[in-house]
């Protein structure tokens, strides 16, 4: 199925600008897919700059389109082409945009408003469930970080950083460990969270690189376990078992806590970018690691568990009544 895209401006407290993107043949006014990018400063197709492009969301939106979706991407505010300023946005600044751009899809005269699914990719899952507890959706999609805090999460990634200085073979792990690094990861974070949660400033400096302290700030004090619990429509979460950023063992405490209709799986050589990795990146190749994956397509079971899940709650997309756009 081809694929029109078109260039947009989601007016949230900033101008944000997105990319919506529409299949060529549809069904009439069918359900439409916001796609809610990860942290950093990645834009609407998941770049950061010229070295670091996951390529992610461009691909999500060519695989919804090409199974008959409507979806749209935008860059968050203060990145890219979006207005605003990156380092003072804090979380509920990033759910006021995501619920902008889920009212903008709803206003769309193709999109059925009541069929608007928010798919969230690592942060974009904890900001899809804060929207969804917050409007009435048609589906939440949480790609490689459901139900697990901020603060849990970078828990575990120091842990598993731990465990890779200790296990690290050669000259370089045996000098971290004569150091003593291993014993250090745990205390020099909680000297920093203690100074971003002592602060009452958006922005400080920590070992003088400007840090976002507002948003950390917000993101220690939510809890995304309660708003899921307030989530009523369907929910798929999918996170990769080689996935070091998110934790794929919390998936099964999903059902303890969101009382609707929930499905998670846990797929096998996926990573946090959701591509098809045959290898567990350490600390050490981490970065290397996520440049090289940004040239894989993505994961071919994720894609048949989003088409399947899809399919089979908006099945009407494939329609026999349909229109040219």
């Amino acid at each position: 199925m081809g694929l029109r895209e078109k260039e947009v401006t989601i007016q949230s407290q900033v101008a944000l600008k997105g990319t919506l993107s529409m299949p060529e043949v549809r069904a009439e006014k069918g359900p439409a897919i916001l796609i809610i990018s990860g942290s950093g400063k990645l834009d609407r197709n998941g770049k950061v700059n010229k070295k670091l492009d996951v390529k992610l969301y461009r691909q999500l939106a060519e695989y919804l389109t090409s199974i008959g979706f409507i979806n749209l991407r935008y860059d968050k505010r203060g990145v890219a082409e979006s207005e605003g300023d990156y380092l003072t946005t804090g979380v509920w600044d990033l759910v006021d945009d995501a619920q902008a751009a889920v009212h903008f899809l709803k206003n769309l005269p193709e999109v059925d408003s009541e069929k608007v699914i928010v798919l969230g990719h690592s942060e974009g899952a904890t900001i899809g469930a804060a929207v969804a507890a917050r409007e009435e959706l048609g589906g939440l999609i949480l790609l490689s970080g459901a139900g697990e805090r901020l603060s849990e999460a970078l828990k575990r990634q120091r842990d598993l950083a731990t465990e890779d200085i200790i296990n690290a073979k050669g000259f370089l792990g045996f000098y971290l460990r004569l150091l003593g690094v291993q014993n250090k990861v745990e205390k020099q974070a909680q000297k920093f969270i203690d100074k971003v949660n002592s602060s009452t400033k958006d922005v400080i400096k920590v070992s003088f690189v400007k840090t976002n302290a507002k948003w950390m700030r917000e993101h220690f004090a939510y809890d995304v376990r309660a708003d899921l619990a307030k989530v009523t429509c369907p929910i798929l979460a999918i996170t990769g078992a080689r996935d070091l950023q998110a934790n794929p063992a919390v998936l099964k405490d999903l059902p303890q806590y969101v009382k609707g209709d929930v499905q998670f799986n846990i797929v096998e050589n996926m990573g946090h970018s959701c591509k098809f990795i045959t290898y567990t990146s350490t600390m050490f190749t981490m970065k290397k690691d996520i440049v090289a994956e940004g040239n894989l397509p993505l994961h071919p079971e994720l894609e048949k568990l989003l088409e399947n899940w899809l399919q089979s709650r908006f099945a009407d997309i494939s329609s026999d009544q349909t229109v040219v756009i």
